[in-house]
């Protein structure tokens, strides 16, 4: 790292190493990962060079040095599959100031079930998709069909789209002996998909029927609640997009970009980029560090997120 880390801007005070496993279910006690250096970002990152233009249909200007540059029409795309319950316009207007590229949100993919066959809206047309459904009316959909409806959605928007993330509220899984999936990202074809079900603090999940979910003994208030799976869902959202746009997971401080191996993990690591995967997306967007957390801290504070407020504060008042 130090032998890299030429930027004085870019300091390492009030940045933790990232910690020592406390479990066999963590992410590092499961997947021994090298991590990935700023050079090998940038040597290998296929948004710095031609490598994904001959799956776009957009401008494209090769003299551009980030990917707005490059691609000054494109845009990172969500598509919510079902009733998110959420203010995704607001998701959309974080993310885009976090990650320094403009996100728009696609209409949401109509989904629902016809004699224990569920189905997405295309239009006007219904569309039966791989899936599973219990005798309570819970239903899973498979997740390569949940892939390739996102994949539809970023073909028919491929004059601007860099990339398509779907989020829903509805369970997903690959194969039958699976309890859940969490999600699945592509990178090569810049598409993705993550349940935000398990987000909510007022759910249990049973540990042997994936269909078994009931609401916990005493739970929070739908606004608190409702907060923390909107929190949740906004470090997940910029988590899996800096995946499609090149970032592997951080072994080196804690940061947005660790890996998690289960929900407690995902839970305790922090909203905010490290030193070195900032410096990525500073390479990746050319944003304005300064001006980015002082945005952010706008964010945080009308979202009541104290914690971040007080990190994006001292961060850009120290620079």
């Amino acid at each position: 790292i130090n032998a890299e880390y030429g930027d004085k801007f870019y300091d390492f005070i009030g940045h933790q190493c990232i910690p020592k496993c406390t479990s066999e279910n963590d992410w590092l006690a499961q997947y021994d990962e090298e991590g990935q250096t700023v050079g090998q970002f940038k040597l290998e990152n296929p948004w710095f060079s031609k490598r994904k233009l001959k799956y776009m249909k957009q401008l494209f200007v090769s003299s551009g040095r980030t990917i707005l540059e490059k691609y000054p029409n494109g845009k990172l795309l969500i598509l919510p599959i079902g009733n998110l319950e959420l203010n995704v316009s607001k998701i959309a207007d974080f993310a885009g100031a976090y990650l320094g590229i403009p996100f728009e949100v696609l209409p949401t993919l109509e989904t629902g079930v016809d004699n224990k066959e569920v189905w997405v809206k295309r239009g006007d047309k219904k569309r039966f998709v791989q899936a599973r459904v219990a005798e309570n009316g819970r239903f899973q959909i498979n997740i390569t069909a949940a892939l390739q409806e996102v994949r539809y959605h970023l073909e028919q928007s491929s004059a601007y789209s860099l990339c398509v993330i779907a989020l829903t509220k509805y369970e997903l899984f690959e194969d039958r002996s699976d309890l859940f999936v969490a999600g699945m990202a592509s990178g090569n074809q810049r598409i993705a998909v993550f349940s935000i079900l398990r987000y909510d603090p007022n759910l249990t999940f049973s540990s042997e029927f994936w269909h078994d979910v009931s609401v916990v003994a005493k739970p929070m208030s739908k606004e608190k609640s409702g907060r923390l799976i909107f929190e949740r869902s906004l470090k997940l959202l910029v988590h899996e997009t800096m995946h499609l746009l090149g970032l592997d997971h951080c072994i080196y401080f804690e940061c947005v970009m660790n890996g998690a191996g289960h929900l407690e993990e995902d839970f305790r690591q922090p909203m905010s980029l490290c030193p070195l995967c900032l410096r990525k997306m500073k390479l990746l967007t050319d944003f304005d560090i300064k001006l980015r957390y002082e945005r952010l801290a706008e964010f945080y504070q009308q979202l009541g997120m104290d914690k971040e407020v007080k990190w994006v504060t001292s961060s850009y008042s120290s620079n």
